[in-house]
Parts: structure tokens; sequence; C-alpha cells
């Protein structure tokens, strides 16, 4: 049923985001928000923050962000209508009468589901209570499959008789159209309708709710039909739509929030093998390549599910089609990973040969979809110059199929990285200031075992002031970078000037190799190490905003404080001008859905910034200008 939008606007208004997630999970009051511990993932300290102000939650840990709707769906695992409804009892709302059609649309539906329990439990009864079924269970033994797990997936079993299921469904009161309507009967003009599926182990496949929708059958060994396709799965209904459903979604959700991880199979049995060694977090597509709707399906539960993948030739065009696939999808912390297993092994092979432990190991070693995508285009042998660069061309073509402008960009900075690794110098040993010593020269060169940030090196121009005052900052009180905010904000700020780049990436080097030297020790090893021209201007910016290291070391550390936010603000209003302005230049290529609600999504998170700042220390505003 479709709720009104006033409705569901009424629910969000007189239910605070504080109020239903403090009845589920403990929560404190931290000036106008609320933080807990995160209930999506494991963690020791909170990184959950709840806003009643936005009407949001958001966990930076994890990246969980929603309303109260969202939160309910993802807590309780329940669906949109049942979210609705249980909020709705909470806030004291009557729910709208559906219309008469929609009350007959359910009514059928729910009559189809009562015929789908029928025909499963009719199907596992002709599994273990039938001679015919001998080769079925045979099977599910050279398998090693357990009889509870059998008993869990609630597996069963077709017989070749045409009309059999319609003569046992015929005594419970259930009619050749309600079958044919499932599914489960081919109807063929001028032929009698008979069962789709026949000398068939079966699978059913269930909804999020765990009501069973369609099945999967496969045919067995030794069967007269054993040179059919070897899976066959219910066609399109009113109840099952294959492009937009996952084998063992509902069972996996609970797995996967625990674990932090979703695993992507490519079959029923190894799903349900990785099931029995304890592995409870997979889910399959339903015999056919994983599509973009079980990809969000996925991304509603973990940020990088895992795909696992053969070993062989089959595994890597796979492989190529799940990035092809994601590339147009990825958005800011979602993304895929992907286990290539052994030659010639699946997962339900491989847990059975090397155990949960080890097969845990192989998953832990998944590449990340970037690396996926450079080795694809890159780890063949080029001889020359010209076919290395058609490998680079190729690769940038790849990228550019993402839609996301900021994910994108950091892709093209990946391969920009990964291309200056080849040729960067032999790693040197970093050795921190010492009074009374002199430091090792260094002028700008790069380590290869850090893990330096990227550089935005063509960002906007209007970015030079805030990343000159953010540099200036740091440079001030080096100890800042150990609040974990701060460094994050810190590792991903955007460089746009060359002086800039060389300052950045020399204090992170020292942020990361030792982090216990002291603010004097840094800013004398920064005095020894920079370029004269990039010291003048870290200088200059730090007189124009009251934090030189002449001030009082009290008084710096105050005013380091206060200016902080005010900066962090300047330079995410900076991006988002632009990120704004291109957006906006999309939409008026081309007006679509898409392009709108990405320009307002932006525009809304500029004007809460513009809002924010004016909180800010107007009193004491920050220079307007830094080259």
């Amino acid at each position: 049923m479709k709720y009104p939008q006033s409705f569901i606007e009424e629910i969000r208004a007189r239910l605070r985001v504080s109020e239903v997630i403090g009845k589920v999970i403990p929560i404190r009051r931290a000036g106008r928000e609320y933080h807990a511990l995160c209930p999506f993932h494991k963690e020791k300290s909170p990184s959950f923050t709840i806003n009643d102000e936005k009407g949001f939650f958001h966990c930076f840990g994890c990246g969980a962000h929603g309303d109260v709707i969202g939160f309910t769906m993802d807590y309780e695992h329940v669906g949109y209508r049942e979210a609705i409804e249980k909020l709705a009892g909470q806030a004291g709302l009557t729910i709208p009468q559906p219309s008469r059609v929609e009350v007959d649309k359910y009514n059928h539906e729910d009559a189809l589901q009562e015929v789908m329990k029928a025909v499963t439990a009719w199907l596992e009864e002709q599994l273990h209570g039938t001679s015919e079924a001998e080769t079925a269970r045979r099977y599910i033994a050279e398998r090693g499959l357990k009889p509870e797990t059998v008993e869990n997936f609630r597996m069963g079993y077709a017989p070749a008789d045409r009309d059999a299921l319609i003569r046992a469904m015929k005594e419970k009161g259930i009619s050749v159209r309600q079958l044919i309507e499932t599914g489960m009967l081919i109807e063929i003009e001028g032929k009698a309708p008979y069962s789709r599926f026949r000398r068939r182990l079966m699978f059913p496949i269930r909804d999020r709710k765990s009501r069973v929708i369609g099945f999967g059958g496969r045919v067995l060994p030794g069967e007269p039909n054993e040179d059919a396709p070897k899976y066959l799965n219910s066609p399109e209904t009113v109840l099952f739509h294959k492009g937009r459903q996952l084998f063992n979604l509902d069972r996996a959700r609970r797995a996967a929030f625990e674990a932090q991880q979703l695993l992507v199979c490519e079959g029923y049995m190894d799903v349900i093998a990785l099931a029995q060694a304890g592995i409870h977090h997979a889910v399959a597509p339903l015999g056919t390549a994983i599509t973009a709707e079980q990809l969000q399906l996925c991304w509603q539960l973990v940020d990088a599910p895992v795909l696992c993948l053969d070993g062989d030739n089959a595994g890597q065009r796979a492989m190529t089609r799940a990035a092809e696939l994601a590339l147009p999808l990825l958005v800011p912390g979602k993304t895929l990973n992907m286990a290539v297993l052994p030659k010639g092994e699946d997962p339900d092979s491989l847990v059975r040969s090397i155990g949960k432990q080890a097969f845990d190991e192989v998953i832990a070693s998944a590449h990340p979809l970037s690396l996926v995508l450079w080795n694809q285009a890159m780890g063949q042998g080029a001889n020359t110059p010209e076919a290395r660069a058609a490998q680079e061309q190729a690769l940038y073509v790849k990228i550019g199929q993402i839609k996301d402008t900021t994910v994108q960009h950091y892709y093209k900075q990946f391969v920009r990285d990964k291309l200056r690794e080849a040729q960067q110098p032999a790693a040197r040993v970093f050795k921190p200031f010492v009074k009374g010593q002199q430091p090792q020269a260094h002028h700008g060169a790069t380590t290869n075992h850090v893990p330096l940030p990227p550089i935005m090196r063509n960002a906007d121009a209007t970015l030079l002031a805030p990343a000159a005052n953010l540099l200036a900052l740091v440079a001030a009180q080096p100890r800042l970078l150990l609040d974990a905010a701060a460094e994050e904000t810190w590792l991903h700020a955007p460089m746009p000037a060359a002086w800039q780049q060389l300052a950045h990436r020399r204090m992170t080097e020292l942020h990361i190799e030792s982090p216990e030297l002291a603010d004097e020790e840094v800013w004398h090893t920064l005095q020894e190490e920079l370029p004269a021209e990039v010291l003048a201007q870290l200088i200059k910016t730090m007189e124009a905003m009251g934090v030189q290291q002449a001030v009082d070391e009290t008084i710096r550390a105050t005013r380091v404080s206060r200016l902080w936010g005010e900066v962090v603000n300047d330079m995410d209003r900076a991006r988002l001008k632009v990120e704004c302005s291109e957006a906006e230049a999309a939409m008026g290529r081309e007006m679509t859905d898409e392009n709108f609600q990405r320009y307002m999504a932006l525009k809304g998170q500029l004007e809460a910034l513009e809002r924010e700042r004016a909180r800010f220390y107007l009193e004491d505003p920050l220079p307007s200008a830094a080259g």
C-alpha cells in the first residue's frame, strides 16, 4: 500500500529520532545531539549520532544513515509497510484506509502466499517420504549436507509426474489457476497445464519476511533430464521478481550486520554449505549474474559486499561484468570487494576442504574494486610506451562510467598514485628532529610505505584560502591530528596550490611516522626541511590568523581550537559550491530526476553549512585570502 506523503511527514513530525532510537538502545545527550554505540556494527567508542533538529541519525563508523523510518526498517528487519504501521502506532496516528482496489490486491497476494506455503510443505514431503526421491537424497548426502541443514532451508523434491502437484493441491482446495499464477504450472494454449518443475531438487526462495515466493530447481545427476539446464527458477509472478531478490537475504541480514560483511556467491548450494559451516552472511543471485537492484540490496546491509568468484576464465568474466555493473552505481562509501577463489573451487567445495577459518582468510584477502580495475587494465604486460598509454586510456574510459563526481575524482587519483608508485625511488628511513642535530634533508620526496592521502591537484581556486588556513592551524598545533575526526578531515583535505601540497605531504609524513613528536619538534623539523618559499607562505598564513609560534602557547592553543571548526566549515562550503555548480550544469544538460535530486541534496547541504558558519566566530573572522 502506498501511503500519502502527508501521512509520512506527520509521522516524522510527531516522533523525534532520539525518542524512537532511545527506546531500543541506550543514548546519551551531547549538546544538541545524542550519541550512542552503533547498533549496526561492533564498536567500543560511540560513533552513532542522533540529531533531532535535522531529523536523522548517522554513524561515522559504518556509514549507517537515515530517519525514523529507515532506522525501524534496519533495526527491526521489517519492510517499509511494517515500519510505517509500527511508527504510526507510536505516534497515535490512524493509518489511512486503503482503497477497494488495494484491498483486493493484497487479499489476492495473501492467498497466493498460502498456496506457496502448501506447495513448499508438499515438496518437502516428496523429498523425505517417497522412493522416487532417493537420487535427490543421495545427492544431498554426497554434498555433505546434514539433515538439520536440509530442514532449515526447507529443501524438497519435485517428482516426475506432470500432474502430481495439481492432484495434491486440489485436495487442499487450491485451484489450477492459482498454481499457474504462482509459476508452479506451465500453461500453453491448447494443452492442459503441467508442472514446471519435474525430477529436480527444490530450493525455496524467500522474501525479506521469510515467506516463500518462488523456487529454484536443480537437475540431478543420473536422471533422464540431466542434459536440461542445471538450474530452473520460477518465472516472474505477482510474488516473485528474480532481479530484485537474493537467495537467503532474509537470514543473512542480521548476520551481515553483526559480521559487517556480506558474501555474494554464485549458487544456492554455496550459500547452504557456508551456512552449515557457520558462515550465515551469504546470499546468491537467482541463476543469473548480479543485477543493479540486487547490488543495491547488498549495499543496504554493508558498504563493501564481497563477490566470491571462481578462479577460472568464467570467474574472470564474471568479475569484469560485476565491475562494469557497479561503476555507474558507486557513491561515496559504497563499493565492491572481489575474492578470487583457487581454480576449480567454489565456496561450497572450498569451505568443506579447508574449513571455516581458512575460508575466512581467503575472503579477507579480497581485492577492492579500484585494484581490480587497475589489475584488469594494467596487469597485462606492455612492451612499448604506446601499449602502456592505450592501457591507461582504457582504464580512464572505464572510470568515466562512474557518475558520482567525487568518487570518480578519487578513482582517477588512485590511478595517478599507482602510476607514480612505479616511478618513485626507494623509501627513505625517517629520522625525527632532535635538538642539536641537523635533520636529514627533505625536499618533497615521498615514501612508499606511508599511506599518504590523495591530493586534489585540480581543486578549485576557491579552496586556496581554506586550505592555507588548515595548514596553518595544524602547523601551529600538530596534536590536533590525534583526534580521529580532525585526522579524517586533514587526510582528505584538497590542496590546490603546489606549496600547499608540499607542506601537506610533509606534515602528514611526520604525523604518520612519528605521532609522538611534540608540537615544537614538529615545527623545527618543518623549518629545517620545507623549501624556503613554502615555509614563507606557511608563516605568512599563521601570522594572519594569529597563531604564529611567537604567540604564547596557551593563547595559541585556545585560538587554534576556536578557529578549527570555522576553517573546516570554509573548506566544506568551498567544495560544495564547486559540486553544486557541476550539478547545476549537469541539470542544465539533462533535466532528469536523478540530476535534480543530486542538485537539491547538495544545495541543502550547502545551506546547512551557511547556517552553521553564522554561529562561528563572527567577531573574529578568518583571513579572506591566502595565496
